[in-house]
């Protein structure tokens, strides 16, 4: 028998993070994992001994004194992260069918609005009103400037439609197009994604954009690292298998072969689906069940990673990210029936031994689980390892095949350069992440259905909590401050940001 003050369910980066926050505070903490690698998101892989990440190709808000800088600094982890920067003036370039051109994003609120007003010079006014936008939205999010505030602050702005608020900005649809342009960053739903979603993932980049070198991994290794020094536990291959309430609280975590984990406190840091698969409790209402069942995810994707021949293709220090329409809402989450891909992101790896030339290059596309559903009985993950079969190997060359030709039309030295090459399909985030439907930013938030949408971090069981990317918002920004909003339950919300706060 394991006994814990707190016992976390997932190594996701906001379980990871929690528990090294708590573990700092004195508590006696461990993290189940049901993989070989921990760290969800964060995990990465080799192939051709080339480093690949699975989800997380770069990171905003790691910049001197942002928000994500200060939280990474009181986990220990800020000096050891090797980071590499990506173009000032054009972290992230948007594109549009044939078009050659190429609309960049820049780092710094007043690059941002120079650099797309070499391109809209009549819109000004309309770049500078946007950015003013996404900063009052942001300062309405009180946890994303590290200070306590009240829900009142966010319900002000939390009712803006992504798609209606742009509109009344500017009438320049090319404009609108390109601020969201990168939308495969938040799988953004024209009518029902809140501008918040937008705002605070942009703004993020807006302040700074970097890749973690060699990959994202090294976040998840170096929270494990300092957990460690504070004491906490990792246990790998632990799948839980039951979470059992006993008088109205969280007893144990049962383990997949059978260990069982008590514990005073739970954090789950897996989907809101699967913790109730799992929770064996009278409190939880049939009602709030099945409207957790039956939320709409984000939509999935499909993944080409590819090693390059030495020397061959041009590293570009920026993400590309291109639309086949003029208009970036058509297709998200419907499959093409000629296969081709409706849009697509770059993210290139610059080889070290070879500056100036990629390594790696790593493309994504939009994927909805309908296409992959003739497979969805068969599972495959470093726990529990299947071959889906020969359709289903014959499915992702295809898919390559058509990728790569739209690809090589822009990026034209990767035709006769690529050396090895892997694809991953909605069912490899399902499987890996533990996201229903292999679903990208897991729960649709719907600003119609706000109350609906919302996950709350306290559960109608008292010690248990839940974190991660459904409770607040996705992307390593968003789960770090819910983490820090998470672990403020237990330690007292203004105590714990005083700490991120003070000087390191």
């Amino acid at each position: 028998m394991q006994q814990y003050d707190v016992v976390i369910i997932g190594s996701g980066l906001a379980g990871l993070l929690s528990a090294v926050m708590l573990a700092r505070e004195g508590m006696k903490v461990c993290v189940l994992e049901k993989n070989k690698q921990i760290g969800g998101c964060l995990q990465t892989f080799s192939l051709h001994k080339t480093v690949f990440d699975s989800c997380v190709h770069y990171i905003g808000g790691l910049g001197e004194g942002h928000t994500l800088n200060k939280i990474f600094r009181y986990a220990g982890i800020m000096d050891q992260l090797e980071l590499k920067a990506f173009d000032a003036d054009g972290f992230d370039r948007i594109a549009f069918g044939d078009e050659q051109i190429s609309y960049p994003q820049a780092v710094g609120f007043n690059n941002f609005v120079a650099q797309l007003e070499q391109y809209f010079p009549a819109e000004r006014d309309a770049l500078s009103d946007y950015i003013k936008t996404i900063q009052t939205v942001g300062d309405h999010f009180p946890l994303y400037r590290l200070r306590h505030g009240d829900a009142s602050e966010k319900a002000r702005v939390s009712g803006w439609e992504l798609t209606a608020t742009l509109e009344k900005i500017t009438q320049n649809k090319r404009l609108r197009n390109v601020w969201t342009g990168n939308n495969l960053l938040y799988a953004g739903a024209a009518g029902k994604s809140p501008f918040y979603l937008h705002a605070l993932v942009l703004e993020s980049y807006i302040h700074s954009a970097h890749k973690v070198v060699p990959g994202s991994s090294q976040i998840g290794k170096l929270l494990w690292k300092q957990l460690q020094q504070f004491g906490g536990d990792v246990y790998r291959h632990a799948e839980v298998t039951r979470l059992v309430e006993e008088n109205g609280l969280l007893n144990y975590a049962e383990t997949k072969d059978g260990e069982r984990f008590y514990g005073k406190q739970f954090i789950a840091n897996i989907h809101p689906q699967q913790v109730l698969s799992l929770l064996e409790s009278r409190v939880i209402r049939p009602a709030f069940r099945k409207r957790i069942e039956a939320l709409e995810q984000t939509t999935s994707a499909f993944m080409l990673n590819l090693v390059l021949k030495p020397g061959s293709v041009l590293h570009r220090p920026y993400n590309l990210y291109w639309h086949r329409n003029d208009d970036v809402w058509e297709n998200t989450d419907v499959a093409n029936p000629s296969g081709s891909p409706q849009q697509y992101a770059l993210y290139f790896t610059e080889d070290k031994h070879h500056p100036g030339y990629a390594e790696s290059l790593s493309i994504l596309s939009y994927m909805p689980f309908a296409e992959v559903r003739a497979w969805s009985d068969t599972t495959n993950h470093s726990a529990a390892e299947q071959e889906r079969g020969n359709d289903y190997a014959a499915f992702k060359q295809q898919k390559s095949a058509l990728l790569l030709e739209e690809v090589m039309k822009r990026v034209t030295d990767l035709r006769g350069n690529i050396v090895a090459e892997s694809a991953a399909t909605p069912l490899t985030y399902r499987d890996y992440i533990g996201a229903p439907q292999g679903s990208l930013y897991g729960i649709l938030k719907d600003v119609n259905k706000p109350a609906e949408t919302a996950i709350a971090i306290r559960t109608k069981i008292p010690n248990l909590l839940l974190t991660g990317q459904n409770v607040n918002l996705h992307g390593v920004l968003g789960v770090s401050i819910t983490a820090v909003a998470t672990c403020g339950v237990l330690t007292g919300l203004d105590y714990l940001l005083g700490k991120i706060n003070a000087k390191q």
